[in-house]
């Protein structure tokens, strides 16, 4: 797969926010995805303030996280500047090793990386993407062969230290919540109930800053491949854990009353801030 390839894009591949036009498709190419030949922006991306990005594991893919910190997310940050509030690079922790005579191996990460970049300004920022959006693209093959996920989503709570706190090496556990026809997740009772239900139990010895987001629109403009997206970064892994053993239940028995889907979870590492 070649990202080298500038896609061209018409008035229909726009998507208006107020007085913003986003270029959906540009915005995808320029973080290194390529937007399908028959696919244009059809949902407004109202309130959209998050970019979530996932790089997928597997098979011959390839993801260098330290090429993607030094070279790439710096370059992003030098050419974007304050229309990006803050952009964080995770790594996903390997699992681990099972004994040697254990024959129930844990499945590999799906995911190598899952990247955030919090807009600090959506005119600002979407005016850097059509200037410098050619320079990201032409950069992303020295870091990837893969085609990641991207979405857009709004933050509708948060908890604990400020966003600018987590930093390089802090451990943080992603959870997202997969979309689908007819799926029910209630953000409401998520930010009124299941959230601070989490804080209660785990407490801010455990949890050092957690952010709610709802997914708003794919990079085509289509529906999010996940409808929520959730990182809790963690202050202390050991009173992490031990929180976890004794309220893990607790947490899985009030996951019906918001969202008809479980979901997805795995640890990850922060490597690279901007």
């Amino acid at each position: 797969m070649t990202h080298s390839r500038q896609k061209k894009y018409n008035r229909r591949d726009i998507i208006k926010t107020g007085s913003t036009a986003v270029t959906l498709g540009m915005l995808a190419s320029a973080f290194g995805a390529v937007l399908p030949r028959a696919t244009r922006a059809a949902e407004s991306a109202a309130g959209v303030n998050c970019l979530t990005i996932l790089y997928p594991a597997g098979a011959g893919l390839t993801f260098d996280a330290d090429y993607y910190r030094d070279r790439h997310l710096t370059m992003i940050m030098k050419l974007y500047g304050d229309s990006i509030q803050r952009m964080e690079l995770r790594k996903v922790a390997a699992a681990p090793a099972p004994p040697a005579n254990d024959a129930q191996r844990s499945p590999a990460p799906a995911f190598a990386a899952a990247i955030n970049i919090w807009i600090n300004d959506l005119a600002a920022f979407t005016a850097n993407n059509e200037k410098h959006g050619k320079t990201l693209t032409d950069d992303v093959p020295h870091f990837t062969n893969s085609q990641p996920v991207i979405q857009f989503d709004k933050v509708h709570g948060e908890d604990g230290a400020p966003r600018s706190a987590p930093k390089v090496g802090d451990s943080c556990l992603t959870i997202l919540y997969p979309n689908s026809e007819g799926v029910r997740w209630d953000v409401d009772y998520y930010r009124k109930g299941h959230m601070p239900l989490i804080m209660r139990l785990y407490g801010e010895k455990a949890i050092k800053r957690f952010e709610l987001r709802k997914g708003d629109a794919s990079m085509a403009g289509g529906k999010p491949d996940y409808i929520g997206t959730v990182n809790i970064y963690i202050a202390d892994a050991k009173a992490f854990e031990e929180a976890g053993r004794q309220h893990t239940q607790t947490l899985v028995n009030d996951v019906p009353n918001f969202s008809s889907v479980p979901p997805v979870a795995f640890p990850t590492v922060i490597h690279g801030v901007g």
